[in-house]
């Protein structure tokens, strides 16, 4: 009676299975859950090769691998030992079979657990196949299976080889997972978590990522246009956009790209050119945006602090502005002089007369940038400059006041609290980061806006001041620029020294006594760097000031190496030791070039500096040199290898002749030293290379070429300007022979209308032979082996298809179709 009484009833047995049953269930949703966000390991099986025999030249397992390896580039895919079998379904299934006895819980629910954790998320399958007709008869049918949420997608791709098939497969596959990952929650695509992606998308920035990292900028810019097209609202895109334009020296471009996505975080231009200018004092609701939107505050971060530092090395800007250089198209300035006057015309006060500084700076801008003008090169440029930098002063201003709401917000407190569980948990997960880091740092914040942008400011007006003497002060200012810390020129090296310190502090409070507590992060150093470099072109020449300036700056270098997970390698060590303009006195000391060689060591000689201000031009051309002489060769081997040919159907050598008359329209514009900025002409020279020269590009390494890495230059450009301006005019002096292949295309049409399909081998051979010795002899031109009479010649006997039987007799150039 006792042991009865003491025993659990039926109600109390039911409750305690339904408990457990919910604490299972709950816990195989929240684990199915959790790899399917992290995820879990993807299992690429093996491709289907349903292809007719013969037709596959790379193998299944060669294409498997290929395709593995995409989607591990960013950790969809990691290789794993656990065995690749979809787990049931149904959770009912999973717990069927498991006795839940209470007395034997101990063995019962290890065993259940075990089945509970699922072991695959996500499958990747693929079929090869074929098709008959063209342009692009590879193929692969890619599904993606979701054993979490029950479904699966598929797609069918299509390309011309197999290399570029599977590319196509893995940006699908990718595109369809990242979502619903966590990868998606990275920029730049945290805006499509939860949305479709669509595939071209991710396809054009990751082959435009692809080409910047190999040093393609020209490939690689249309690409980013692509992008941006198809995610025309992404910030990340434009500023990577943005940074490729600098490395090219367009500028002006760059600038213009940046002014133009500032609102992309969900402002209108008024609202944003308003809370710009905002009086400290004006405790408008507006000035707490990214107090409520710390978010938006984070992806417009990297691409505000882009525009500041553009307009802050003013000085590119303004020698650009004035030669109306810096654009890959015309009207650019004029279209953007619009937009800076209305976001920008209270930085011109104390410049213009009261009331009219709208008309004043958008006349000034005009003036600047038309030919011809009356006033003097350093007035416009010293004008331009001082605009530009009083505009970069109130951005960084702003800037920094915004991270601090968003920090006050807690925008970084997520990542900082996990740093600090890494300290407790096992060192092996350290190196699996979860987030994405800041771009920009607090201390680089400081050190910008009390040190780098005042004495920035300060040179621009000391420059300005000795062309048109001082500025001047209007005591009814309606927006006040002229906030924060100002900078008197000369300054001394310790009274740099002591701002420095107290911009470098971690605590605010600390900013005016000797801060004890510093950043200590690699973009601080690095910005600390810049300002003692910048210090020393603002100084009247004092050597002894600018010995301590370099001490100071290299310091600063060697301390952003030294910091612990630094990415101070991410810097290149061609903008640092070339382009930076902030470093441009510094690159010139032993130091300076001593810590070169010791961060980056490399066969080059790291003492050698461009010898002129416009080596980023002579580079230019030195690739365009290049570029034009790896086009002569592979379009060579091309008509080489169709001279092989016994015959040709007549509509695939109209279109030999239709591509041709392209690439040399191309050649003419590349060598033309007034379209150097036009970066579209590289491009279709190299495209329509590619696509004539696919059958022979692999015997061909390096084309297209990349950019001279490092800054270099040939140590004598004037030989490689000489030559392409002479090949320009040969072109253009040779126009009749240029509307030549015109003319053959309208022959070969015509025959082809009377009913000739085939072209003759002998046909084939005297066509292709011409074409080639054009190719060859230009060639060996520009690789200075022959001189330019030979290239001539072969232009002139360039071969012109024709109908006329008695014609070809009598003109060797003739071809008898």
């Amino acid at each position: 009676m006792f042991g009865a009484e003491a025993g659990l009833s039926f109600g109390q047995r039911l409750t305690f299975f339904l408990v457990v049953l919910a604490v299972i269930y709950l816990y195989w949703r929240a684990t199915r859950a959790l790899l399917a966000y992290t995820p879990g390991p993807v299992d690429v099986q093996e491709l289907v090769d349903a292809t007719p025999p013969g037709t596959l030249n790379p193998s299944t397992t060669d294409l498997t691998a290929e395709l593995r390896r995409q989607l591990s580039d960013i950790k969809m895919y990691a290789p794993t030992t656990l065995p690749a079998e979809a787990p049931p379904m149904s959770f009912l299934e999973l717990v069927g079979d498991v006795e839940l006895d209470p007395k034997k819980l101990g063995s019962a629910l290890p065993r259940l657990l075990s089945r509970l954790r699922p072991k695959l998320a996500y499958r990747v399958g693929g079929v090869l196949r074929t098709r008959e007709f063209e342009p692009d008869k590879l193929g692969v049918t890619v599904t993606v299976t979701a054993y979490v949420f029950g479904g699966a997608c598929s797609t069918t791709l299509w390309a011309n080889d197999w290399g570029e098939v599977i590319r196509k497969a893995g940006c699908w596959v990718i595109s369809s997972l990242l979502p619903i990952t966590r990868a998606g929650r990275q920029p730049p695509w945290r805006k499509w978590w939860g949305r479709e992606l669509n595939p071209e998308l991710y396809e054009a920035y990751q082959n435009a990522n692809e080409l910047r990292r190999a040093g393609h900028y020209h490939e690689a810019l249309p690409l980013y246009y692509e992008a941006i097209s198809l995610d025309p609202a992404n910030p990340y895109l434009r500023g990577e956009l943005a940074e490729i334009q600098e490395k090219m020296g367009l500028h002006i471009d760059a600038l213009d790209t940046c002014q133009r996505a500032l609102t992309l975080d969900g402002q209108t231009v008024g609202q944003y050119n308003k809370r710009l200018w905002q009086r400290p004092w004006n405790l408008h609701w507006r000035r707490l945006r990214y107090l409520r939107h710390p978010r938006s505050h984070r992806d417009s971060l990297g691409l505000r602090y882009r525009n500041v530092i553009a307009m802050g090395t003013s000085e590119n800007i303004a020698e650009q502005w004035y030669e109306r250089s810096g654009t890959s198209s015309k009207g650019t300035q004029d279209r953007l002089i619009p937009l800076l006057v209305e976001r920008y015309w209270p930085a011109v006060e104390g410049l213009a007369p009261p009331g009219k500084e709208r008309d004043w700076l958008t006349s000034a801008l005009k003036r600047s940038a038309n030919e011809g003008n009356s006033e003097t090169a350093a007035t416009s440029t010293s004008l331009v400059r001082l605009v530009f930098q009083r505009a970069a002063m109130q951005e960084m201003k702003r800037l920094a006041a915004d991270d601090w709401w968003a920090r006050l917000a807690g925008l970084y407190w997520p990542a900082r609290l996990r740093s600090l569980l890494r300290l407790v948990w096992p060192f092996s997960y350290t190196q699996n980061v979860i987030g994405s880091p800041q771009p920009v740092t607090r201390g680089a914040f400081r050190v910008n806006r009390e040190v780098w942008a005042p004495l920035r400011l300060a040179w621009a007006e000391q420059v300005w001041n000795k062309t048109q003497g001082p500025v001047r002060d209007h005591p009814h200012i309606h927006y006040a620029w002229r906030t924060g810390p100002s900078v008197a020129l000369p300054i001394e090296p310790e009274e740099l020294e002591k701002r420095m310190s107290r911009a470098q502090s971690r605590v605010t409070l600390l900013r005016y006594i000797w801060p004890l507590w510093r950043c200590r992060d690699w973009l601080t150093h690095y910005n600390s760097a810049c300002v003692y470099a910048m210090a020393m072109k603002a100084t009247s020449g004092n050597s002894g000031c600018d010995e301590q300036h370099v001490k100071h700056a290299v310091e600063e270098l060697e301390k952003a190496v030294l910091v612990p997970r630094g990415d101070f390698a991410t810097v290149e060590r061609t903008w640092m030791a070339y382009e930076d303009p902030d470093l441009e006195l510094l690159r010139h000391q032993s130091s300076f070039v001593s810590f070169v060689s010791t961060a980056y060591p490399g066969p080059d000689d790291v003492s050698h500096m461009p010898k002129s201000d416009n080596w980023l031009q002579e580079q230019l051309r030195e690739y365009d040199y290049r570029l034009l002489e790896a086009s002569a060769t592979v379009m060579q081997k091309v008509w080489n290898l169709r001279a092989e040919e016994s015959t040709v159907d007549i509509r695939v050598a109209t279109e030999w002749l239709r591509t041709e008359s392209e690439i040399w329209k191309y050649v003419h514009e590349v060598a033309d030293f007034e379209r150097l900025g036009r970066w579209i002409d590289r491009v279709e020279l190299i495209r329509s290379v590619q696509v004539n020269g696919r059958a022979v590009l692999s015997s061909t390494p390096e084309f297209p070429p990349r950019l001279p890495p490092d800054g270099a230059t040939p140590d004598d450009c004037e030989p490689i300007n000489d030559l392409l301006e002479q090949l320009e005019k040969d072109l253009e002096r040779e126009m009749e022979w240029d509307d030549a292949p015109y003319l053959g295309q309208d022959v070969l049409r015509e025959a082809t209308a009377e009913g000739i399909s085939l072209l003759k081998r002998r046909t084939v051979r005297k066509l292709c032979s011409g074409y080639s010795a054009a190719w060859q002899t230009l060639g060996e031109w520009l690789a200075q082996d022959r001189d330019e009479k030979p290239f001539l010649e072969a232009l002139e006997k360039v071969p012109q298809p024709t109908r006329r039987r008695r014609l070809a007799i009598s003109d060797p150039r003739r071809v008898l179709i």
